[in-house]
């Protein structure tokens, strides 16, 4: 009967990709790409094929439907952001492995004085913090740990963690880590995008930013937790343990902390190494190196502990985000937008606008939405009348605001690859989210700039 399901939504996928490809009188790249588009997201919304299959469809299609080479279309999967995941992966493998995971989560339970809803909170602010001035990607990589550790405690008033409560912990973690890059310049690559092509400053974006993390972060954790009912509420006996500090365990701090160090200080590293971008990946590969070649962990249990799944997943929407940029679909979902808000209300034009580019980036990549919708819409504001860092800010900013799916930002692939959390309360979670991210943002960039 499931196969049914899933034969029977495929089907439906591909009679409406078909029907966009062959009712549309638009060229014929832009045909292909919104035909890929909709049958790659209703496929990814509705699980009728696994998410990792799906992935390698994109870079398929693109090639048969003349959109660009193999070599281009299958580049995504390599991209740098993708030896990033890994080299994060590698580290919370280390960090299990030699049991400092669970190390960190009894210093963070300790900070807490042993309350476990104290310590989640605690997690959920710090990463936020983090991801200020560090990429999402690495803060979630750096914390997932640290998070894995807080849900293997057990609580001696309350029963053992159950699945409300990790996928609570672990949503928290990946939302507060995409909700944090909002706050500066230098948090989310969509930052510095529209800062550069709209004349914001660091200090200009702070008064965006910081009220939208201070707003975003209580409301994000006030909606998980009436969709999620978590028991947290017990108290956690705060063990002393010592730590036997075995040359393994040593060796994984220091490549940990050199690693976390390195993520934090990227910009001028990279300037000091001549590395114009991918600093964060090329720290993430030497960390994989240095812990294989100690012997720290062993290629096996790398490669067992990797979601390679979700690598390919992640993969795929980088490369659909290419297709929309090649046969200009982006840029023609945008144009239709644009008409049909044409003379309406300005907070209209704007709400409509933030609501438009989180529900895209739910399938694009957040860097490639605001790289190709920025440029678009300081057009279009200036048309309008308006000040181009009103939309340019609002643009950037809803591009950190998709929790749906887990190809949406790193952060959600990364917490996906757990395997703890099922796709379809992501959805759930993140569809209720979205919506009060657009309403907040509305509100937010208006009272700046309007």
């Amino acid at each position: 009967m499931q196969s049914f399901g899933a034969a029977a939504r495929t089907l439906l996928c591909l009679i409406l990709a078909a029907l966009v490809y062959t009712l549309s009188s638009s060229p014929e790249p832009l045909r292909a790409g919104l035909a890929i588009f909709v049958l790659v997201g209703g496929l990814w919304m509705t699980q009728a094929i696994h998410l990792s299959a799906t992935a390698l469809l994109v870079p398929l299609l693109a090639v048969l439907l003349g959109l660009m080479g193999m070599r281009e279309a299958l580049s995504s999967f390599a991209h740098p952001i993708i030896f990033l995941f890994l080299g994060g992966f590698a580290l919370a493998a280390a960090l299990q492995r030699h049991g400092l995971d669970r190390a960190l989560a009894m210093g963070v339970l300790r900070l807490a004085g042993g309350h476990r809803m104290r310590s989640v909170l605690f997690l959920f602010g710090l990463s936020a913090f983090l991801s200020m001035w560090i990429s999402n990607t690495a803060c979630a990589a750096m914390m997932l740990p640290l998070a894995l550790g807080l849900m293997s405690e057990e609580s001696d008033t309350e029963p053992p963690i159950g699945v409300r409560e990790k996928t609570f912990v672990l949503l928290g973690l990946a939302y507060s880590a995409s909700i944090g890059g909002m706050g500066t310049l230098v948090g989310s690559p969509p930052n510095a995008i529209a800062a550069a092509q709209a004349g914001i400053g660091f200090a200009q974006w702070l008064m965006i930013g910081l009220p939208l993390v201070l707003l975003m972060l209580p409301l994000m954790i006030g909606v998980l937790y009436v969709v999620l009912r978590p028991k947290l509420q017990g108290r956690i006996a705060v063990k002393q343990e010592s730590l036997a500090w075995t040359r393994e365990q040593r060796i994984t701090t220091l490549v940990f902390g050199i690693t976390a160090a390195c993520w934090v200080a990227g910009a001028p590293l990279g300037r000091l190494l001549g590395v114009s971008s991918g600093i964060d990946s090329l720290v993430a590969l030497v960390a994989v190196i240095a812990l294989v070649a100690t012997g720290t962990l062993a290629w096996p249990e790398l490669e067992k502990r990797t979601p390679f799944g979700v690598l390919l997943l992640f993969g795929g929407g980088l490369a659909l985000s290419q297709v929309m940029a090649v046969s200009g679909a982006s840029r023609f979902l945008a144009d239709q937008l644009l008409a049909v808000l044409q003379g309406a209300p300005l907070p209209l034009v704007l709400l409509g606008v933030v609501a438009f580019v989180v529900f895209i980036t739910e399938l694009v990549s957040n860097t490639a939405s605001a790289a190709l919708l920025v440029p678009i819409f300081i057009g279009v504001a200036s048309a309008l009348g308006l000040p181009p860092q009103l939309l340019a800010a609002a643009i950037a900013v809803a591009a950190s605001c998709a929790f749906m799916l887990p190809v949406a930002t790193p952060p959600n692939a990364i917490v996906f690859a757990t395997g703890q959390i099922t796709q379809g309360t992501m959805m759930r979670c993140g569809l209720l989210l979205n919506m009060v991210s657009i309403g907040v943002i509305t509100l937010v960039v208006a009272w700046v700039w309007l």
